[in-house]
């Protein structure tokens, strides 16, 4: 089964992510001229946005109950410290996905053999504490932090006062902790100089200490340059699409099982599937199944009701009289949003052989 990915990218995909600490955003207005310059960062995982990674959380700005991203959007959740890098499923996941230091520094905690599971199935006191999950801790020059949380059970790669390179595999990315998801959360904190404190201010590494514009990511962001172009906001995406022969289940897709499903000409029934991140009440979808002879055979539409973190849709149709007819299916999903900007299109595909 091949797919293709148009307009993909991430937004949430539920309230995950805590870490090993509690702390506090950091406000530009009391910390102004107090900070001592950040660490040259990289992207702390391996992989390619909008292909096999997503962004599903940024960090809170709104200091309210409510929720709001650096862009004004809504792809994070209250008190939320970090950024959230998801990948696709748990197939990826056993696959490995590289987790690195995102800058030079010392390890200053870990923690490792945690389950991968969803915490949702697990009793509230086995992660009250340890909400993180397995994860590394790393303090860097002038008082900066990193952590990066959820990686895979046994997965850590060092240890604590061990030295590490930026770039250095430090895990892999997992399921572990206060994680309704495989992603790795990763966060930035400041210590000011002299402070005994253990834990820090969160700090937006799109926005850093300080910016100009509002709803915009700062000339001041913690990201070189390159990466900033690879992490540009969007506001929806596609993240998963394919075929199956039964109706598909979210435990299912989660797993991946899916992934690479074999259908005959014998199929009784035939679903196309997508999974979405953010999707908007009033975004129209639409399922289209092409056969090998060019014909429509499916053509479905719904319009979402009401604003969603994570989607899971599907359409499918039976096994005509006779069989399938032998060759390559073609299902298509476009979604279109219609928002101040104008509308806006985002599609997906996704082939399959019948034979």
């Amino acid at each position: 089964m091949k797919r293709m990915f148009h307009n993909a990218r991430a937004m949430i995909i539920g309230k995950f992510a805590l870490t090993f600490f509690a702390f506090l955003l950091l406000s530009p207005s009391v910390w102004a001229g107090k900070i001592a310059p950040a660490p040259n960062m990289i992207l702390p995982i391996e992989c390619e946005l909008g292909w096999n990674c997503w962004i599903a959380n940024y960090v809170d700005h709104d200091r309210t109950k409510a929720a709001k991203d650096y862009a004004c959007g809504t792809q994070t959740y209250n008190a939320h410290k970090g950024t959230d890098f998801m990948i696709r499923n748990y197939r990826d996941m056993q696959a490995g996905v590289v987790v690195r230091a995102a800058s030079d520094g010392f390890v200053v905690g870990t923690r490792d053999g945690m389950k991968d599971i969803d915490f949702r199935k697990l009793p509230k006191e086995k992660i009250a504490k340890k909400k993180c999950g397995n994860g590394v801790r790393l303090k860097h020059e002038n008082g900066w932090i990193t952590q990066y949380c959820h990686l895979r059970k046994n997965s850590v790669k060092v240890k604590k006062g061990d030295a590490v390179k930026q770039g250095d595999i430090i895990g892999l990315v997992g399921h572990s902790g206060m994680a309704s998801f495989p992603h790795l959360h990763f966060q930035i904190e400041y210590i000011p100089e002299g402070s005994t404190k253990r834990t820090g201010h969160a700090v937006d590494p799109f926005v850093g200490v300080s910016r100009l514009d509002k709803c915009k990511a700062s000339n001041k962001a913690l990201w070189p340059k390159p990466v900033m172009n690879e992490l540009a906001y969007r506001k929806l995406d596609i993240f998963d699409i394919g075929f199956s022969a039964t109706q598909p289940k979210h435990s299912g897709l989660v797993q991946g099982l899916y992934d690479d499903e074999t259908l005959s000409i014998r199929s009784p029934r035939l679903f196309l599937w997508g999974r979405f991140l953010h999707v908007k009440k009033g975004d129209i979808i639409t399922f289209t199944i092409t056969a090998p002879d060019g014909e429509s055979v499916l053509n479905y539409t719904s319009t979402i009701e009401k604003d969603q973190a994570y989607r899971t849709l599907h359409a499918g149709l039976r096994k005509p009289t006779l069989n399938w007819e032998n060759g390559v299916y073609r299902g298509l999903i476009k979604l279109v949003r219609n928002d101040d900007n104008g509308g806006r299109i985002y599609k997906s595909d996704s082939t399959i052989t019948l034979k």
